[in-house]
């Protein structure tokens, strides 16, 4: 059933929340008619809804109720002091066993082009010393196929589990830190933190979801972006690869940020 929600001056709580609209990037205000997806909390104007066929995250299901702001709850000598996802970030895409051909057709032009290269030159002079350098350009034009296919060639999906693949190319740990009232970030093999965003220096935290763009994946696994905005001045980017099933822990990870902090879900320029 869908569940649509005229905003008004009663709903101050939720305004404030300073949202956009996930497809137009206009920003939501009283007056205007919005639906919330069930699985990760977006709003999105009606007509959005509708464009975007009543569904999102997979599913048709949305609040019947508009999500109230929950107050960060910081107590420093409780016991459990982190909020840790189990999925891992990384600075680039992590489009993983991705079907591209792209690699092998760059190593065919490159093997192509020694080849050529090997014969003119082999033309050019003349007995063993043309000879030599026409196997030299053959070996080349060889290893240059190696090279290229071993960059190109696909991470081993099968057989593995839904937390294995999350983290097949991750190599950081993004978690809360009630304490320190921040987000860090730590490399997920050495346990070293590589970044410390102060919630009270941060301006914006954007984030996206994209179906995966791989054929094999794309039906089950999504591709997560964030962007953390800084008072200095300086922003920083994240991937992750994450089930479908894994939305709603992503989404109730969104919902344990303070509440006067810039959240927005919407597509971002990398």
């Amino acid at each position: 059933m869908l569940h649509s929600h005229q905003l008004t001056s009663n709903h101050q709580d939720f305004l404030n929340q300073n949202r956009t609209d996930p497809i137009t990037g206009e920003k939501i205000e009283e007056g205007h008619t919005v639906v919330v997806c069930a699985a990760c909390k977006s709003a999105f104007f009606i007509e959005s809804w509708e464009y975007l066929g009543h569904s999102h995250c997979d599913q048709t299901e949305t609040l019947k109720f508009l999500p109230l702001p929950q107050t960060l709850y910081l107590k420093a000598n409780d016991k459990y002091t982190q909020e840790v996802l189990s999925f891992g970030f990384a600075d680039s895409h992590m489009f993983m066993g991705n079907d591209d051909n792209s690699g092998c057709l760059i190593s065919f032009l490159l093997s192509i082009v020694s080849f050529i290269f090997a014969i003119v030159i082999g033309n050019v002079f003349s007995g063993g010393v043309g000879f030599s350098i026409f196997i030299v350009g053959i070996v080349l034009s060889l290893i240059s196929g190696f090279i290229v296919d071993a960059g190109a060639t696909p991470k081993n999906i099968e057989d593995k589990s839904i937390t294995e693949m999350e983290n097949l190319e991750a190599s950081l740990n993004l978690f809360i830190d009630y304490k320190s009232r921040g987000l860090e970030v730590q490399s997920n093999k050495t346990k070293v933190l590589r970044y410390f965003f102060a919630f009270e220096d941060m301006i914006e935290f954007k984030y996206h979801i994209i179906y995966h763009p791989n054929t094999e994946l794309g039906a089950l696994y999504c591709q997560l972006q964030i962007r953390i905005t800084m008072r200095q001045q300086f922003s920083t980017t994240y991937f992750a690869t994450i089930h479908r099933d894994t939305i709603p822990e992503w989404s109730e990870f969104i919902s344990k940020l303070p509440t006067d902090l810039r959240i927005i879900n919407t597509p971002f320029q990398q």
